[in-house]
């Protein structure tokens, strides 16, 4: 039986890679995001039944919509990837409450409590969540306090509701190092900096990434982890 499956983030670079795997593995999906002409366009490439819930995670609505959406377009959701963005720089000089804030609102606020949310559409469907973190939580670098802090909320907050919701539902996380990006790496000379940092000595690709969201999916004895990819 084909899996019923919310991407949040759905538009960003990640979730679309990860939006067209799931469509290709037959998945039924549905995708969230705040930008209802992006959703759309993305919707008719994907086709498939593919089901659209445009909410901002900045609006303290945003849970119940996305809830209510699932509810007139496909009735319920087996999974969830939380591929939220987005990735803003925050110079320390700079940091203002309101960047931490919003970042923490948008990467682990709003989707703690849609996951908590859809408890029970995930625990009837034996289901799991995966969410994108960041390495940056366990080897930090500069000009991102608010991101890194958000992340690092997300990360315990998904591996307190591993413990709630078990063993009927199953929670893990991704933490990624550098993923290419094409239109944002045209410094050759920063491109090759940052990649060796890398044990590996290159960025990953979204379809790396790809790789271990559908392995996490697919892991029915795994729960409370964090998948160390790209360090």
């Amino acid at each position: 039986m084909p899996r019923t499956i919310l991407v949040v983030g759905a538009t960003g670079r990640l979730g679309v890679a990860i939006a067209r795997a799931l469509v290709k593995r037959q998945s039924r999906v549905v995708l969230s995001g705040r930008d209802p002409d992006k959703l759309a366009t993305l919707a008719r490439e994907l086709g498939h039944e593919t089901a659209v819930v445009c909410a901002d995670l900045t609006r303290e609505d945003a849970t119940s919509s996305i809830v209510t959406g699932i509810r007139e377009t496909v009735g319920h959701i087996d999974d969830i990837v939380l591929a939220c963005g987005p990735f803003p720089r925050t110079p320390l000089e700079t940091l203002r409450r309101e960047d931490l804030t919003h970042t923490l609102t948008v990467h682990a606020i709003a989707p703690l409590l849609l996951v908590h949310a859809l408890s029970a559409d995930l625990a009837a469907a034996r289901g799991a969540v995966v969410g994108l973190g960041d390495v940056g939580t366990s080897r930090p670098y500069t000009n991102h306090v608010a991101y890194i802090t958000a992340k690092g909320a997300l990360k315990a907050g998904l591996r307190a509701l591993s413990a709630e919701l078990a063993p009927d539902v199953r929670v893990n996380m991704l933490q990624l190092g550098i993923v290419a990006d094409p239109e944002a790496d045209a410094d050759p000379l920063r491109t090759h900096r940052l990649a060796t940092r890398s044990s590996l000595g290159r960025f990953g690709t979204p379809e790396e990434v790809v790789h271990v969201v559908l392995a996490l999916l697919d892991a029915t004895w795994t729960t409370g982890e964090t998948w160390n990819i790209g360090r």
